[in-house]
């Protein structure tokens, strides 16, 4: 549904709310996209200036043994895997500014803005079972440099990885149940 003005008095002003508050949220997401943009440019700093303190947030961020100590091949490969999930959040975010950003130019009730939280729903419930794999990966990857023996494969989830794929099926068939909102919408709309 495009805002056009025919609507009744309380669902123009309900439209209006939702118009007001997601241009706002279209501008706060602007944020995130800004910052997961400036991330590379620090890691490479941190790399250059303080390769311990960026050694110490690669193993925080892999969530992967605090007893790794990174080579600069493992650096590498760890930096790889830490780009994965960040490359997929902005992406997220991304397409998430661009739903807000319809919805504040009143495109709410569109097959476009189902589509589009489709689309955040597969990359979150995407970021579940990826966050999983590349824990395992990089359990391996710092725990290389180790002597034989005590190299490392550690595999595992947690509730959070559950909640994030139970998010993004949510957003998913939210989509889905907005897309066909908006058919019937427009069938009825044809028929006045």
């Amino acid at each position: 549904m495009t805002l056009r003005g025919n609507e009744p008095p309380s669902s123009r002003g309900r439209l209006a709310r939702i118009q007001r508050v997601s241009r706002i949220m279209a501008a706060i997401t602007l944020a995130p996209v800004v910052g997961l943009l400036v991330v590379p440019i620090l890691a490479v700093a941190l790399a250059f200036l303080d390769p311990a303190t960026l050694d110490a947030r690669l193993v925080e961020t892999l969530a992967a043994s605090q007893q790794a100590a990174l080579t600069p091949a493992t650096r590498l490969a760890a930096l790889a895997l830490a780009a994965i999930p960040l490359c997929l959040a902005l992406l997220g975010f991304v397409v998430v500014q661009r739903l807000f950003h319809g919805f504040a130019t009143g495109n709410i009730l569109t097959p476009e803005s189902g589509r589009r939280l489709k689309r955040i729903g597969l990359i979150v419930t995407a970021l579940g079972p990826v966050a999983i794999v590349i824990r395992s990966i990089a359990s391996v990857v710092v725990s290389l440099p180790n002597p034989p023996g005590e190299r490392v494969l550690a595999v595992g989830f947690g509730s959070n990885d559950i909640t994030t794929i139970i998010a993004g099926m949510l957003m998913i068939v939210l989509g889905w149940t907005l897309e066909e909102a908006a058919r019937v919408a427009d069938e009825n709309r044809q028929f006045v």
